[in-house]
């Protein structure tokens, strides 16, 4: 019969078939994939003309930096601090609010690629007063004795508070006379040192009564769920010895944990301001009201108030805020950075804080080991800055 042969010959026949496991064959979707994972992103840059400026302040922000990878860049928007958002390659806007002002860019290409850069940008009101003229630094003495990293004036003519955040170095204090001499140590009883930064004068509860303001407000690593200001009147004994009483002044940030190396209190309102010391390194720098009367029981939510952006135009240098103080009439406000210090002229008439909403007067520049401190003469008539480490010399900027 011819069956069996056919089907010998069906069997014998070789036809291709396909293995649904066998990738030999398949499309080139992986080479697509690392086309894809190979291409190139866009890169955002914005720019902002002016950065600094008079309130109604017109703005132009530009992308004209920015270039595609890849892909052509497909849009172009602006979130800006207020919550508003623009669109287009070049915007402008009006800026009636002070202070710092934040633009960020996002930039996204045909396939979804995206970038961002921001700017910033300062407004600012007409100074109430002339800036102060002041004199190139001279050496009014040497810390032979320890180190400093923050000062006050003291009621007491000639001398000076200060406080080191050196490791280890407990929760004491210095009195120091105004040619760096060590005068006296005393130690804050009760009290848990974190981490020191600041220190200053000011009014307090008792009318007539000079109080000191220690600020533990240090935070590198951004996690302290509060912050303390510690206070006591100021002693008439400048010896040293031990301060008892002292009172303390617990605070929280709105917009959570932040380092803070600038505390100043008003003395003629007895308001405490910080100034953050922003660990991005970019310079943005919060500032933070807590008004008097201050409390001492329970938890104070600090209010912010504004922004200073250091590192750029109107405050070229070093971008880190590190110190503060305001004058003893309280109408010039100080803030320094390590290479800078950079005066506010205040209306009296305002709120302390107003003051950083005017035009920056810059100083001469200060030359000094991690300088962080600095302090107005009792009468007002220049301050003195001082850097961290041994034999360091205590700066006196005089007015003229």
């Amino acid at each position: 019969m011819n069956l069996p042969l056919l089907a010998l010959a069906l069997v014998a026949c070789d036809v291709p078939t396909v293995d649904p496991d066998d990738s030999s064959d398949s499309s080139d979707s992986s080479d697509t994939t690392d086309l894809l994972d190979s291409a190139v992103g866009p890169t955002a840059v914005a720019t902002a003309d002016p950065t600094v400026g008079l309130a109604p302040l017109d703005v132009t922000l530009s992308s004209a930096g920015s270039s595609a990878g890849s892909q052509p860049i497909e849009s172009f928007a602006w979130s800006l601090s207020d919550g508003s958002e623009l669109t287009g390659e070049t915007v402008t806007t009006t800026l009636l609010d002070l202070g710092g002002h934040s633009f960020t860019l996002t930039v996204v290409d045909e396939d979804g690629r995206s970038d961002e850069a921001s700017v910033q940008v300062q407004v600012q009101q007409e100074a109430e007063g002339d800036c102060p003229e002041v004199a190139e630094a001279a050496v009014a003495g040497t810390m032979s004795w320890g180190e400093v990293s923050g000062l006050a004036s003291s009621a007491t003519d000639g001398i000076l508070w200060g406080h080191s955040d050196a490791q280890g170095a407990g929760a004491v204090v210095y009195a120091i006379s105004t040619s760096a001499v060590l005068q006296g140590t005393f130690t804050l009883a009760g009290v848990n040192d974190y981490d020191f930064e600041d220190i200053a004068r000011g009014p307090g509860p008792e009318a007539g009564v000079s109080y000191i303001y220690v600020g533990d407000t240090g935070d590198n690593s951004e996690r302290r769920s509060s912050i303390q200001i510690h206070r006591f009147a100021e002693p008439s004994d400048l010896s040293g010895g031990t301060i008892t009483g002292v009172e303390t002044i617990d605070l929280t940030y709105p917009d959570g944990p932040r380092d803070c190396e600038t505390l100043i209190v008003d003395p003629l309102s007895g308001d405490l301001i910080l100034v953050e010391r922003d660990r991005a390194d970019q310079g943005v720098s919060g500032i933070y009201v807590a008004g008097a009367p201050l409390s001492t029981t329970g938890s104070t939510e600090l209010t912010k108030v504004g922004t200073l952006v250091f590192g750029t135009d109107p405050m070229p240098g070093d971008v880190d805020a590190v110190g503060g103080d305001v004058s003893p009439d309280g109408t010039l406000v100080v803030v320094r950075t390590h290479d800078r210090v950079w005066a506010f002229v205040r209306d009296p008439d305002q709120a302390l804080y107003t003051a950083f909403d005017t035009p920056v007067c810059e100083t001469p520049e200060v030359d000094e080991s991690k300088g962080e401190a600095i302090a107005y003469a009792l009468d007002g008539s220049g301050y003195y800055t001082g850097g961290e480490g041994s034999n360091q010399p205590l700066h006196w900027f005089g007015a003229h």
